[in-house]
């Protein structure tokens, strides 16, 4: 470094940083510049990379003044780097500079998340808060999957206007927050259109000042996540689509490092997010294990739809859930008006769908109870099951009927509690 007419001081070296997860910024108020460091990654020799770009306000070296990448663990190659600085405004110490930033952000990086004393403060209420409930629960992934066309993305697109504006409809409660739409299928004009038929058909208007931010994706989502980051940080986003999951992971999908690494990057954005996903020829959620091992509520989508109609009825079943109970099928109807360029989508029981078919043994005896109660053989006869199977369901879920003394049985929920049971009802009994 060059002699100056007026020397630094060691004050004009306080630098503050910004940041973490591995974006950081970086500012010296003194000497007038600033550093932005992010793509860190950390290889198996425990060498950390990252980039970083320098800017200045200072007379001679005025915005930006170097870009480049860096290996923050390594002398040699920290003092190669300041050496091209030098080389654009020498009257700064770019070696101690350099040095600061190598250092913070190491020391940040290896720290990693703070540890915690468990007291067991934390309240159930606010470990297991909902963003979209029963759907999604804040701060965890949740994961729809289902065959092509069954309406998966039409329900993210739906849930992701629902999150925007903070809308509780349809049965759901929803929590407003801003939202980022992270598409691997398609492109910004066929969802942008998309959301645009869903808000009318909300009664919204079709363009909103402040909407759903979107990134078209063409890297798997660890490669691009320093990108993600900087996207969720700028725009404070607190909800993320992922659109579709096994293209966001951009590898072999039965390869649980693949995976891993995949919901690792994801959960170092410490947000909510909704993850779309196919299933493979046998019908079952595509991929690794892992997948279903590492999302907190697990839906499989399942649809029903004539040739020609111009609305699609489907289905959501519940197949995994963390810190909740499984909720009942969840049914949807998306209508099409193409004159309006709008859609509705409306919750419907899945019992009154073409798709009651799909439930579970035990919701389709409760759906023909609601009827009145019936003997074991009028509801074998109707589910074309045998006997023995309907009472050996009877008996697994006693907790949801109840026998009475003339043999048929009833759902206990339609059980007035006030007026009691039936005139000569008494406890179930198997």
């Amino acid at each position: 470094m060059s002699s100056h007419d007026e020397p630094t001081t060691k004050g004009d070296y306080d630098f503050t940083m910004e940041g973490g997860a591995g974006i950081y910024e970086l500012e010296w108020p003194q000497l007038l510049i600033k550093a932005d460091v992010a793509r860190l990654k950390e290889n198996s020799d425990h060498e950390l990379r990252g980039e970083i770009w320098i800017e200045s306000q200072r007379p001679n070296s005025t915005g930006h003044v170097k870009q480049g990448r860096i290996i923050l663990t390594s002398p040699a190659n920290r003092k190669q780097f300041a050496k091209t600085l030098e080389d654009r405004d020498s009257e700064v110490d770019w070696d101690q500079v350099v040095e600061q930033i190598s250092v913070a952000v190491l020391e940040d990086w290896r720290a990693g998340t703070p540890e915690v004393a468990i007291t067991g403060s934390v309240a159930p209420a606010q470990a297991n808060r909902w963003l979209i409930q029963p759907l999604v629960q804040i701060g965890h992934p949740t994961l729809i999957y289902g065959k092509g066309s069954t309406g998966k993305s039409w329900l993210a697109q739906y849930l992701s206007v629902l999150v925007h504006e903070g809308m509780s409809v349809s049965g759901l409660t929803v929590e407003q927050s801003r939202v980022l739409y992270l598409d691997w299928e398609t492109d910004i004009n066929e969802i942008g259109f998309r959301i645009s038929m869903i808000r009318k058909g909300l009664g919204l208007p079709a363009e909103s000042q402040d909407g759903i931010w979107y990134k078209a994706m063409t890297q798997g989502l660890s490669a691009d996540i320093a990108t993600v980051r900087g996207i969720v940080q700028k725009h404070n986003i607190h909800f993320v689509v992922l659109d579709s999951l096994g293209s966001a992971c951009m590898g072999e999908p039965e390869s649980a490092e693949v995976v891993l690494r995949m919901f690792a990057a994801l959960r170092s954005l410490g947000v909510t997010s909704l993850c779309v996903d196919h299933v493979s020829k046998e019908g079952s959620l595509f991929g690794s294990v892992y997948k279903f091992n590492a999302a907190r509520q697990i839906f499989e989508a399942k649809k029903a739809q004539g040739e020609g109609e111009d609305k699609l009825e489907f289905a959501m079943f519940h197949r995994k859930a963390n810190n909740s109970k499984l909720v009942k099928p969840l049914g949807w109807v998306l209508e099409f008006d193409n004159t309006q360029d709008a859609i509705a989508m409306t919750r419907k029981d899945v019992r009154d769908t073409k798709l009651a078919g799909e439930m579970r043994i035990v919701d389709q005896i409760s759906s023909i109870l609601r009827d009145g109660p019936h003997a074991v053989k009028d509801i074998a006869d109707i589910l074309e099951k045998a006997p023995g199977h309907i009472s050996k369901e009877l008996a697994t879920h006693k907790h949801l009927f109840i026998k009475l003394n003339n043999g048929l049985y009833a759902n206990l929920s339609n059980i007035d509690e006030d007026s009691g049971p039936e005139p000569g009802a008494r406890t179930w009994e198997a």
